[in-house]
């Protein structure tokens, strides 16, 4: 995701910069994410080839800069999705962005207006990221029914040794898919990288926790309410991050 603004209103676009990423969405703002440099101009070119959208930062000022125009006229050749963000009271586009809808913004829906933004970003994610998460959000979704599944049982089937070798055979399954998708990933979301991971924990956790099946059944309680905690910190967690690739716009 590229930001586009010119020079004098970096300030804003820092703020939507924070709130992009604390939806799920990277985003790259010139200025805050490199060092100036004679390389300034082919690594602005870089990340404008890699982006998957474009969000331009619309003041009076914006017009009158050589860089957003230019950075727009790119962003339009590659067909990514543009999005003009409209800020104090910015009516006018020229050049061209004009062909575009314009969103006006203002400091007290700011926030509510970058949000709205991410379904339209999500359109130009690559093919393979959209594949990755459609991927993730499937893998969270088995979890959260395989356990609610395992719930269900009636105790003297849910705490037998036959009934928990298949609960943890289905999670140790799905802890190789996750590790598996995390490691074929590179451009993942840091945010993301880390709730599987946590996930990933939290599943060896549960499997490598042992039972003794040895000692009498009011010793064994307490083995019991371990294991279903320790299943239930799996399940919410999944839960967290499956909702979380919803309200971003990740999956459906």
């Amino acid at each position: 995701m590229f930001l586009s603004h010119a020079h004098e209103d970096k300030v804003v676009a820092v703020k939507v910069k924070e709130v992009l990423e604390a939806n799920g969405v990277s985003a790259f703002l010139a200025h805050k994410d490199m060092e100036v440099s004679e390389e300034w101009r082919t690594e602005i070119f870089r990340h404008l080839e890699t982006s998957s959208a474009l969000i331009a930062i619309v003041t009076e000022n914006f017009s009158k800069s050589a860089w957003a125009n230019q950075e727009v006229g790119i962003a339009f050749a590659k067909k990514l999705p543009l999005i003009p963000l409209m800020f104090g009271g910015s009516t006018v586009l020229k050049g061209v962005i004009e062909m575009y809808q314009g969103t006006p913004v203002s400091e007290s829906n700011l926030e509510d207006a970058v949000r709205k933004s991410i379904p339209t970003i999500n359109k130009g994610v690559p093919s393979t990221e959209r594949s990755f998460y459609k991927d993730l959000a499937g893998v969270l979704s088995r979890l959260i029914v395989r356990w609610q599944t395992y719930k269900e049982h009636v105790q003297n089937v849910k705490w037998t040794p036959e009934a928990i070798k298949e609960i943890k055979d289905s999670f140790r399954r799905e802890s190789e898919h996750l590790i598996n998708l995390v490691s074929n990933e590179t451009e993942i979301v840091i945010n993301v990288n880390a709730s599987v991971r946590t996930i990933i924990t939290q599943i060896d956790i549960f499997v490598f926790f042992k039972i003794d099946f040895t000692v009498v059944y009011a010793e064994r309680l307490s083995y019991f309410q371990d294991l279903e905690y320790k299943g239930e910190q799996v399940s919410y967690a999944s839960q967290a991050l499956r909702t979380w690739l919803t309200q971003t716009g990740k999956v459906p």
